[in-house]
């Protein structure tokens, strides 16, 4: 359960993972998969390298910064969510067939996810199989997820679905990796 403050920076952290997500399906859409996986590629070298310089314990300026600002306390290493979010989206370019799927399983990677986060963490009634979710936050996840319907049509439903049983499951994998591999998975088997 989070409180005050705790709120405040999960909202903002999940605001800034949605808009990210967002802006990748913009270049995507521009730039092609190929070059939406160099970006991608390029982007995890640098946020290794950057990882490694601040558990060393030198501070860069902006990069601490956003550290202090969007990092979860609870996060093993520093840049721990933000690495496992930029594989779980080179997953979906390396994986997913076309442009439009991968578009849409990044949308429900941003939205859905960040949704989840933000209505769960006020949410009320557990789930009956993972009391670390809520109904809410899973109801949410479901509807927020729902927009990928602009990218592949009435097979929005069906990845929704899919994505939300995924995400709900009590597993000990974060979910930016789950939700890519299972949205890889959906595109795989329709």
């Amino acid at each position: 359960m989070l409180f005050g403050g705790d709120i405040l920076r999960e909202t903002s952290r999940q605001i800034f993972h949605a808009g990210l997500g967002i802006a990748l399906i913009f270049f995507l859409l521009f730039f092609g998969r190929l070059y939406t996986i160099y970006l991608l590629s390029g982007a995890l070298f640098f946020g290794f390298l950057l990882i490694n310089l601040t558990i060393r314990g030198i501070k860069i300026p902006i990069v601490s910064d956003a550290l202090h600002l969007f990092e979860r306390k609870s996060a093993r290493l520093p840049g721990y969510g933000s690495a496992w979010y930029i594989v779980g989206l080179l997953i979906c370019c390396l994986l997913i067939p076309t442009t439009n799927q991968i578009a849409a399983a990044i949308l429900v990677l941003a939205l859905g996810d960040a949704a989840a986060t933000i209505v769960g963490a006020k949410g009320k009634i557990p789930l009956p199989y993972n009391s670390k979710k809520s109904i809410e936050g899973t109801t949410a996840f479901f509807l927020f997820s729902l927009p990928s319907f602009i990218f592949i049509g009435w097979y929005a439903i069906p990845l929704a679905l899919f994505a939300t049983l995924v995400e709900s499951l009590p597993w000990s994998i974060d979910d930016n990796l789950t939700i890519p591999i299972a949205c890889s998975l959906f595109f795989y088997l329709i």
